[in-house]
């Protein structure tokens, strides 16, 4: 029997991103649309209940969601719990997380003056991914996380219409 071809896929980016990724036709995608998400920043067209990616372009965002922010952050990351493949993809690494405030763009007059640590950080979201089953994709910089998360809807596109995995 021969293998049907998974149709192409658009992404959706919710219209609050901010400096986000251009989703462009290129191999099976056609493309991106803007429209508002309940929980997250990005996701497949016709399977926005099944797949969640939130983006997180900076440790210093990322320690303000586990910090001053933390009320929203963990009311989305609860919403987030109910998709079937849910993500945090963040564009930068685990050494640059660990290291927090030290990497990061915090001035070093107020570095004494921050309350969390890479430690923190890294606690955090090990316990968002045990309890929440969301997993966290560190990926370096800007565009290994959009590679990563393109490569991520193509195999979920090929996986909702019952392709192999190649």
């Amino acid at each position: 029997m021969p293998k049907t071809k998974a149709p192409n896929y658009t992404v959706i980016q919710d219209t609050r991103e901010q400096d986000g990724w251009w989703f462009t036709e290129y191999d099976k995608c056609d493309g991106m649309e803007v429209g508002t998400l309940t929980t997250g920043d990005y996701t497949i067209k016709g399977f926005e209940d099944v797949v969640c990616v939130e983006r997180k372009a900076s440790t210093s965002e990322i320690a303000m969601n586990l910090g001053r922010k933390k009320a929203p952050f963990q009311a989305e990351v609860e919403r987030m719990k109910d998709y079937s493949f849910a993500f945090i993809v963040c564009e930068f690494s685990m050494d640059d997380l660990l290291q927090y405030p030290e990497k990061a763009r915090v001035p070093r007059a107020a570095r004494s003056q921050v309350k969390v640590t890479g430690k923190y950080l890294l606690k955090c979201l090990l316990e968002i991914q045990v309890c929440y089953n969301v997993r966290v994709l560190l990926c370096g910089n800007k565009n290994n996380a959009f590679v990563v998360c393109n490569s991520l809807f193509k195999r979920l596109n090929e996986m909702f219409h019952g392709q192999n995995k190649n």
